[in-house]
C-alpha cells in the first residue's frame, strides 16, 4: 500500500510540473511570439496531436495487464508493444503531413514546423512499452524523474529560445528534442534497472491479439482527441492564425484548472465508487462528488471573471486584447468538466465503457457543428461559446434525453439536494478549525 502510495505522489509531481511549466512557459511564449504566429505554433500542435491518437494503435494498458498476469512473457510483450507503437508512429505522421498537403490550410513554415514535430512522435510512443513495465512493478519513481528532468530541460530551452529571439523553427526543434530526450531518458530507466532490449522479441500472434483488443479503444481515443482540438482546427481553417493565437492564450488561463477533477476522482474512486459492495450507496457517493466537485469549479471561474480582464493585459499585453472575452466565456467550461469527471468513473464502474464513448461523439458532432455556425462569424469568441455549448448539452441535457443516461440526471437531482448539506458541512469543519487557531 505504502508503494502504491507512493507511485500516486511520483505521478501527481510530475502532472503538476507539466501544469506549472506549461502554464508559465507557454505565457511567456505566446507575449513572445505575438497572436499569429502563436497561433500558427498551436495550429500545428493541434493537427499533429489529433493524428497522435492512432500512434499508439490502442496498445496502451493492456501491456501492463499482460506483463502482470506473465512475468516471465515480458520480453515477448515488450517487443510486440515497440514495434506496433514504432509502425503506429510512422503511420500517424505519414498521415499528418499527407492530409496537411491534402487539406492546403498549411503555408511553407507550417510544413515545417510539422515535419519537425513529427521527429519526436516515435520517441515519445515507442517509449511507452517501458513505461508500463515500471508501472507493472509499482515503480515509476525512475521515469517520473526522467521525465520531470526532461520537463525542466525543455523549458529551460524553451527560455532560451525566447531570450536568444530566436523563431518558430527553433521552438520546434526544442519541443521536438524534448520528446526525444524524455524517451532516451525512459529507456535509459530501463536500462539502468538491469533490464536488457535483446530479450525483446516480436511475436506476429501476440501482436495481433494486441491489435484487436487495442481496436476498440483507438477509436474512443481518436474521438477524445478530436474533442480536444476541433475549436482550434475549425479556427484555424475558417478564420486566422491571430484568431487561433488570441484563442489558445485565453485556454492557457481556463484549462489549468481541469487538471484538478482527475486527480480528485482518482483520489476518491478507490473508495467511494469502485468497491463492488457499494450498491446503493454508489449513486449517494457519486452525488455528493459531483455537488462538491460543482462548487469547488465555481472558484476558478469567479476568480476569473474578476480579474481576467486586468491578468491577461498584465501578463500578455494589448496585442491579446481579445482573449479577455474569450477567458470570461470559456472559464465556465470548467464547471462542466468538474461535473463530468466523476459521472465518467462512475460509469467505468459499472462497466458502461460503451456509453462514455456515445457520449464522446455526441460532444465531436456538436462541437463541429457550432464551430461550423458560429466560427466564422465570431471568430475566438465564438469557438469558446461553441464550446460551452456542446459541453452544456452533453454533460447535462443528454441525461435527460438518452434513456440509458438517464441515472445520471437522478444522480443530478440528487446533487442539488445534497449541496446545502455539503456546504454547512464546509462551514462547520472551518468553524471548528479557525476556532482551534
Amino acid at each position: 500500500m505504502i508503494q502504491v502510495l507512493r507511485n500516486i505522489a511520483w505521478h501527481s509531481s510530475e502532472k503538476i510540473l507539466r501544469m506549472i511549466t506549461g502554464f508559465l512557459v507557454g505565457l511567456w511564449l505566446a507575449r513572445y511570439l505575438g497572436p499569429k504566429q502563436y497561433g500558427s505554433l498551436n495550429y500545428v500542435m493541434a493537427w499533429l496531436g489529433m493524428f497522435n491518437a492512432i500512434a499508439w494503435l490502442g496498445v496502451g494498458e493492456t501491456v501492463m495487464r499482460d506483463m502482470v498476469r506473465d512475468r516471465a512473457d515480458e520480453g515477448r510483450i515488450l517487443g510486440s508493444a515497440f514495434l506496433i507503437r514504432l509502425c503506429g508512429s510512422v503511420l500517424a505522421v505519414s498521415a499528418a503531413l499527407i492530409a496537411a498537403q491534402w487539406v492546403g490550410s498549411f503555408d511553407s513554415t507550417q510544413m515545417v514546423l510539422l515535419a519537425i514535430l513529427c521527429i519526436g512522435v516515435p520517441f515519445a510512443e515507442t517509449s511507452g512499452g517501458v513505461w508500463m513495465w515500471f508501472a507493472s512493478h509499482t515503480n515509476i519513481r525512475p521515469v517520473v524523474i526522467g521525465k520531470n528532468l526532461a520537463m525542466i530541460l525543455g523549458a529551460l530551452a524553451k527560455v532560451g529560445v525566447i531570450m536568444l529571439g530566436a523563431g518558430l523553427i527553433a521552438l520546434s526543434a526544442v519541443l521536438a528534442f524534448e520528446s526525444v530526450l524524455m524517451g532516451g531518458f525512459l529507456f535509459g530507466a530501463y536500462y539502468l534497472q538491469g533490464q536488457r532490449f535483446s530479450r525483446w522479441r516480436f511475436d506476429l500472434d501476440h501482436a495481433w491479439k494486441m491489435l484487436r483488443t487495442g481496436l476498440p479503444i483507438i477509436l474512443s481515443a481518436l474521438v477524445v482527441s478530436l474533442n480536444a482540438r476541433v475549436d482550434q482546427l475549425m479556427l484555424g481553417h475558417l478564420t486566422s492564425m491571430a484568431d487561433v493565437g488570441i484563442y489558445s492564450a485565453a485556454l492557457r488561463f481556463s484549462e489549468i484548472w481541469w487538471v484538478v477533477p482527475p486527480m480528485l476522482v482518482q483520489t476518491l474512486a478507490a473508495r467511494y465508487i469502485y468497491p463492488k459492495d457499494l450498491g446503493v450507496q454508489l449513486q449517494t457517493n457519486i452525488a455528493r462528488i459531483v455537488a462538491g466537485m460543482a462548487m469547488l469549479s465555481l472558484l476558478p471561474c469567479i476568480l476569473l471573471s474578476v480579474v481576467g480582464t486586468n491578468l491577461i493585459d498584465l501578463v500578455l499585453g494589448q496585442q491579446y486584447q481579445g482573449a479577455s472575452t474569450v477567458l470570461m466565456i470559456h472559464i465556465w467550461t470548467a464547471v462542466l468538466v468538474f461535473i463530468d469527471a466523476p459521472v465518467n468513473q462512475y460509469l467505468v464502474a459499472t462497466n458502461r465503457q460503451a456509453q462514455l464513448i456515445v457520449k464522446s461523439v455526441v460532444l465531436l458532432l456538436l462541437n463541429f457543428s457550432l464551430a461550423l455556425l458560429l466560427v466564422p462569424a465570431y471568430g475566438a469568441q465564438g469557438a469558446a461559446i461553441g464550446i460551452l455549448t456542446a459541453q452544456a448539452l452533453t454533460v447535462l441535457a443528454l441525461p435527460l434525453l438518452y434513456s440509458p443516461l438517464r441515472d445520471i440526471f437522478r444522480i443530478y437531482l440528487r446533487a442539488v439536494t445534497e449541496a446545502p448539506y455539503l456546504a454547512k458541512s464546509l462551514a462547520r469543519f472551518l468553524a471548528q478549525h479557525l476556532g482551534r487557531r
